[in-house]
């Protein structure tokens, strides 16, 4: 009987950690793309944020 009690509560602890992780993926995945744009492995910077295309910095 107490084994299954200790398999619940890892389980339920293993799902917290899961859903932290996947958020925690999600914020860092969206906050690494705020300003530069990435083709190919160059890496550049957008200078007009408005514009619908984008200049590079050479």
């Amino acid at each position: 009987m107490d084994s299954i009690i200790i398999a619940r509560r890892f389980v339920v602890i293993m799902l917290f950690a899961a859903v932290f992780a996947f958020s925690f993926s999600a914020v860092v995945e969206h906050a690494g793309r705020s300003g530069a744009q990435s083709h190919f492995g160059a890496s550049f910077t957008c200078l007009q944020t408005g514009a619908p295309y984008c200049t590079t910095v050479q």
